[in-house]
């Protein structure tokens, strides 16, 4: 009998420590990634696709972009516009300088802004085998101070949000920003980023700086800081929305008007 009661006991004591254990190590996660509810954490899957995948689509997106038209190099606001067309606005790192940027971007986009990435992949001659993909697209990411605000608010602990991809296949068009020879290859992406949940409308201010000072491989070296003013335009007013209001309005009308005239015309989509 005492031999129970001493196991029943010792199972709720370990029990209640296997509890605390896991307690502290999701407040000590939750807590490595700072209260910044205004972006998405590592471990979250936006709009149903996994964040390091989104990673991948952001280096799809800059290595499928012309130079002439690439955002990266002589921005302007009409470049942010650039290969839009999904759910999550790319924007393009900054690699020297400081810059202020303005972008205008639909209401209920998310925003991926690199701080410090790099990809490598079999376009390289001295990179093929798994291992020195990876370890290339690693290499420029060591020894970074990162820093962001979002307006005047501090992004915290954004070391912890440090992301690698899995392999995946990445097109490069012709004169790209990189000067790789154009073709579909496999590679590998690493770094951090700042990935904004979709902002409210009006005007946004979106800080962020980075640099880096490797010991060992100086060629990697950079310092950047760039502003960018972000507009969130409203979304347009749809053919549905149109009608809807219709319904509170007296909609009694002649009757030599044709029924379609009652609810207006045909909006088409912007």
């Amino acid at each position: 009998m005492v031999m129970k009661e001493v196991s029943k006991t010792f199972r709720v004591l370990i029990l209640g420590i296997s509890i605390a254990f896991l307690t502290s190590q999701i407040v000590s996660s939750a807590y490595a990634q700072g209260n910044n509810s205004a972006v998405y954490s590592k471990d979250s899957a936006p709009f149903g696709v996994p964040y390091k995948d989104w990673i991948t689509r952001w280096w799809q997106w800059n290595v499928g972009i012309p130079t002439s038209q690439h955002p990266r190099d002589n921005y302007t606001a009409e470049k942010c516009t650039v290969n839009q067309n999904g759910s999550v606005w790319f924007i393009p790192d900054i690699l020297t300088g400081k810059e202020q940027r303005p972008c205008t971007i639909p209401e209920g986009k998310a925003i991926l802004v690199p701080l410090l990435t790099g990809e490598c992949d079999t376009s390289e001659s001295t990179s093929q085998s798994d291992a020195d993909l990876r370890q290339c697209s690693t290499a420029g990411d060591e020894y970074g101070a990162i820093s962001a605000t979002l307006d005047g608010q501090k992004i915290e602990n954004l070391d912890s949000y440090r992301t690698a991809t899995d392999f995946f296949n990445i097109s490069i068009v012709k004169d790209n920003i990189f000067d790789a020879p154009a073709g579909t290859y496999r590679g590998i992406a690493d770094g951090f980023f700042v990935f904004l949940k979709p902002l409210s409308v009006g005007n946004h201010e979106l800080q962020i700086k980075t640099s880096v000072t490797n010991p060992t491989t100086p060629s990697f070296n950079y310092a950047s800081e760039g502003t960018y003013n972000l507009k969130i335009s409203p979304k347009p007013q749809t053919e549905n929305n149109i009608t809807n209001k219709s319904g509170s309005l007296n909609t009694t009308m002649p009757n030599q008007l044709p029924p379609e005239s009652i609810n207006g015309s045909k909006v088409g989509k912007i």
